[in-house]
């Protein structure tokens, strides 16, 4: 059996779903034939230098500890970034491949505001309404018992009904005539009367939390830069939805119908999928193809728990050149420790 014909199933195994059976192959046969195919480095998106009207980061947290940060640009994936847990560094090691863009969406993930301050300081910033929503309902519950935790989560549910630069104008004044209702609510303290314990603390905590959380992003015009006149026909996101229920849930899906993967042929499987949804997907049958002499001689690199450094230090990027594939992989284990 040729080389391509050997990608062609792997393809249509990896990609389509197929079964080994339904290939014509016993499942141990049809291994046999396509182990080479997992030696093979699944290429990522050329780096083009373009500046993308908007970027939409996002990260999925798999199995083996990994967290995947992906980027794209609205319809498809820009490049993406493999690291143990989302933070400054992984998303420093993704933003530096790319041109800052005109706008970023992001669901406020650890380390990213940082980050876009030191990498793309001149990008305007959307938060995902979803995520801030979902936050809210973190605190307040989906039935808050005090009205006015209800009437805050009112508005929270409203913030994804905005249309207009006149709605995101109404829903802001209605966030500070909130505020000047319940600042007295929001601002009584409890005092502690144990010896030991705290002096006091925010009667209303939750409330008061989700109630600062609106009006910093607010305050910050995090909430409707997608409303910006500037912005205007360039569909400007208002939400990562494309990345959770496009890229997030094909991942799922994937690894769903793949189940017992290992760690690496998990994470090819995962690049795979990702390449074919990019801005220049290759070709698998042709790649593998081309690439088939390349693993000839070549054993799957081991992985490894042995640290280079105590955890407490880490930065999440293992710049082991020995683990490296093109980009600044993460080591594997430590946050079991």
């Amino acid at each position: 059996m040729t080389a391509k014909a050997e990608a062609s199933l792997f393809r249509r195994w990896l990609l389509e779903e197929f079964s080994a059976r339904q290939l014509g192959l016993a499942k141990t046969s049809f291994a046999n034939k396509t182990a080479w195919c997992w030696q093979v480095q699944v290429p990522r998106p050329s780096v083009t230098g373009e500046v993308y009207d908007q970027v939409l980061l996002d990260g999925i947290y798999l199995a083996y500890g990994w967290c995947l940060i992906t980027a794209t640009n609205g319809e498809k994936i820009i490049t993406w970034q493999w690291c143990q847990r989302e933070n400054s560094a992984a998303y420093q090691a993704l933003m530096n491949r790319l041109p800052a863009p005109m706008v970023v969406v992001t669901d406020g993930g650890a380390g990213i505001a940082k980050t876009l301050k030191i990498c793309w300081p001149q990008s305007r910033i959307q938060r995902c309404l979803f995520h801030i929503r979902a936050n809210t309902i973190t605190d307040l519950t989906r039935n808050p018992q005090s009205p006015t935790g209800k009437a805050l989560l009112g508005l929270a549910n409203q913030l994804t009904r905005v249309k207009t630069p006149e709605d995101a104008g109404q829903w802001l004044s209605l966030l500070q005539d909130w505020y000047r209702v319940y600042r007295d609510y929001i601002n009584e303290k409890t005092y502690g009367l144990e010896p030991g314990s705290r002096k006091w603390w925010w009667t209303h905590e939750r409330v008061r939390k989700s109630y600062k959380r609106l009006e910093r992003l607010a305050r910050s015009g995090y909430l409707f830069t997608w409303l910006d006149p500037k912005f205007t026909g360039l569909d400007i996101q208002r939400t990562t939805s494309s990345l959770e229920g496009g890229v997030n849930a094909a991942i799922r899906r994937l690894l769903t119908a793949h189940l017992g993967l290992s760690e690496p042929h998990m994470k090819t499987a995962v690049e795979w999928l990702l390449n074919q949804k990019s801005i220049d997907p290759a070709d698998p049958i042709t790649w593998l193809a081309k690439h088939r002499h390349n693993t000839s001689q070549q054993q799957p690199r081991p992985a490894t728990n042995d640290p280079i450094g105590p955890p407490q230090y880490d930065t999440a990027i293992d710049y082991n050149p020995a683990y490296q594939d093109g980009s600044l992989h993460i080591r594997k284990g430590w946050n079991k420790r």
